[in-house]
C-alpha cells in the first residue's frame, strides 16, 4: 500500500469508507496517484435518490470533497458523472464549479448500469480498465456523491450519519439522514409507515440489494436505500428463491439463447464474462457438483442478465455469483484462470445500441406504480438507541474501546482499527450510555 498522505490519514481517522456496497476504506483511494478523479452520480437503481437529494442540498460540499480528493491525488481533473435527465441538478453543479478550470461534468443517458465504475471510466476517459483490474490501474479513482461529501466533513466530524432513500409501499417516501446504528424499522416508520401488512426490504436497491425482513437491523455507513415491498411481490420472490431453486430452474430450462450474455454490460465493454457458458455448466453438472465455471470471474454481479434480460425469468447472475463464490473458496481467482490469457477488452460494436432504458427496467421489474419524489426531509432524528456494528467495511473488523456502562458522546471513537491492518473505526452516533458491547456497540440515549 502507498504511503498515507494527510488527506489519506484524515479520512482512516474519520472512518470515511465508500458509502454504498461493500464499503471499502476510502483512504486507500485517496493515497493513490491518479491523473483523473470521478464522482459517481448516476444513481441507477430504480426509485433510489438519495444521491440527487445530497446534490440538491449540499453541491458545494461535494465540490470541496472532489477538490480535495482531486489535490491529494495529484489529478489534473475532477468529473461529476450524472445523468443529463437532471436538468436542475446540473445546473446547480454548474454554477458550483463555475470557474474551477479542473473541474466538469459529465453527462450520461437514463440506463442501466450507467453506475458501474467500468462503464464510467470507458465513457469518461475512453479507457478500459484491465480484466481483473480495478480504475486505479489505469489512473482513475471513483467515489460516490455521499463519500465524497463525507470527504468534506472529515476534518470536522467523522461518519456518523448516513443519507438513504426510503420508498416503495411507504405512505410518505423520502430521504433521510440517520445516525449510523438507528433501526430500519424506525427509518420506515419515519417515511410514515408500510402501506400493506406484511412487506420486506430490497436494501440497497432492487437489482443488486438483498430482502430484509428484520426490520430490527441497524443502518450502517453504506445504507443507501430500502425499496418496501409486500413480501408476495414477483421481484421479492425471484430474489427469495434461493440457490436451490436457482439451479432447479437454470438446470431445466436454460436453452443457450446467449441473451444474458448479450445483454451484460460487462461483456459489452469486450471483458471475460458469458453468463450463458456459466449455465451451459450448470446444465452439464451432477446434481452433487458446484457450478465451476470460470466464465463467472469478472461478473460485477449487477443482475440486469437474472431480472432482464432472460426470457425464461432464470437466473444466470446468481448463479455467476454462486461460481465465483465457489472458485474463491477453491482460490481460484482471475489472476490464475487459465481464462486469463493477457488480453486486453475491446469494445464491442454494438455497445451503444444495447443500454437497457431505466424505463424498460422499472416496468419488467413491477416497480411502475411505487414511483415517487422522496425529498430530503432535513429535520435531524434523535433515537433512543443505536446499535453500531463494528464492522462496516472492507477488511478487519474495529476492536471496541467502550464498555458497557461507559458514558459516550456523538463523534467520540467506540472501535478501533490497528494502523498496520486494513479498516477503518467506528464512532458513536449520538450521545449517550454504552449498553452492550458485542459484534456492536449499543448507544441509548
Amino acid at each position: 500500500m502507498a504511503a498515507l498522505n494527510d488527506f489519506a490519514r484524515l479520512l482512516r481517522r474519520a472512518g470515511v469508507v465508500g458509502a454504498g456496497g461493500a464499503g471499502f476504506p476510502s483512504y486507500i483511494k485517496a493515497s493513490s496517484n491518479a491523473d483523473t478523479v470521478i464522482v459517481n452520480a448516476a444513481e441507477c437503481e430504480p426509485l433510489l435518490q438519495k444521491d440527487q437529494e445530497i446534490l440538491a442540498h449540499f453541491a458545494p460540499e461535494v465540490i470541496c470533497g472532489l477538490e480535495l480528493l482531486v489535490s491529494a491525488t495529484g489529478a489534473g481533473r475532477g468529473v461529476i458523472a450524472i445523468k443529463e435527465k437532471h436538468e436542475n441538478l446540473v445546473r446547480i453543479l454548474e454554477k458550483a464549479i463555475a470557474g474551477k478550470k479542473a473541474l466538469s461534468i459529465h453527462r450520461l443517458g437514463d440506463y442501466y448500469p450507467a453506475g458501474d465504475e467500468f462503464c464510467q471510466v470507458f465513457e469518461i476517459t475512453g479507457r478500459l480498465i484491465p480484466m481483473g483490474g480495478i480504475p486505479i490501474d489505469v489512473g482513475v479513482v471513483v467515489n460516490n456523491v455521499e463519500t465524497v461529501f463525507n470527504m468534506a466533513q472529515a476534518d470536522r466530524t467523522p461518519v456518523v450519519d448516513t443519507f438513504l432513500t426510503v420508498t416503495g409501499a411507504v405512505k410518505k417516501p423520502c430521504t433521510l439522514r440517520l445516525p449510523v446504528g438507528t433501526s430500519m424499522a424506525q427509518a420506515v416508520a419515519l417515511a410514515g409507515g408500510a402501506t400493506a401488512k406484511d412487506c420486506v426490504a430490497l436494501d440497497g436497491g432492487a437489482m443488486m440489494g438483498k430482502v430484509v425482513s428484520d426490520f430490527s437491523q441497524p443502518l450502517t455507513k453504506t445504507s443507501g436505500g430500502m425499496i418496501i415491498l409486500p413480501a408476495g411481490h414477483p421481484l421479492v420472490r425471484r430474489k427469495n428463491a434461493g440457490r436451490s431453486a436457482f439451479d432447479r430452474a437454470g438446470k431445466s430450462a436454460c436453452d443457450q439463447c446467449t441473451l444474458c450474455t448479450e445483454l451484460c454490460p460487462r461483456y459489452l465493454l469486450g471483458y471475460a464474462i458469458q453468463p450463458h457458458k456459466v449455465m451451459r455448466g450448470l446444465l452439464f453438472s451432477a446434481s452433487d457438483r458446484k457450478t465451476w465455471n470460470q466464465w463467472a470471474l469478472l461478473c460485477c454481479e449487477c443482475k440486469l442478465c437474472s431480472l432482464y434480460a432472460c426470457p425464461e425469468n432464470l437466473s444466470p447472475g446468481d448463479i455467476c455469483g454462486f461460481a465465483k463464490a465457489d472458485l474463491a473458496a477453491e482460490q481460484v481467482r482471475w489472476k490464475n484462470s487459465p481464462l486469463n490469457q493477457g488480453q486486453a477488452p475491446r469494445e464491442h460494436p454494438i455497445r451503444p445500441w444495447r443500454k437497457i432504458p431505466i424505463s424498460q427496467l422499472k416496468a419488467r421489474l413491477g416497480l411502475e406504480d411505487f414511483e415517487a419524489e422522496a425529498p430530503l426531509r432535513q429535520e435531524p432524528y434523535a433515537p433512543p438507541a443505536v446499535r453500531i456494528p463494528l464492522r462496516q467495511h472492507v477488511g478487519v473488523p474495529a476492536r471496541p474501546v467502550v464498555a458497557v456502562g461507559q458514558a459516550v458522546k456523538r463523534g467520540d471513537l467506540i472501535g478501533h482499527v490497528p494502523e498496520d491492518q486494513l479498516g477503518v473505526p467506528v464512532h458513536a452516533s449520538i450521545s449517550g450510555q454504552v449498553t452492550a458491547v458485542k459484534d456492536f456497540v449499543e448507544i441509548t440515549a
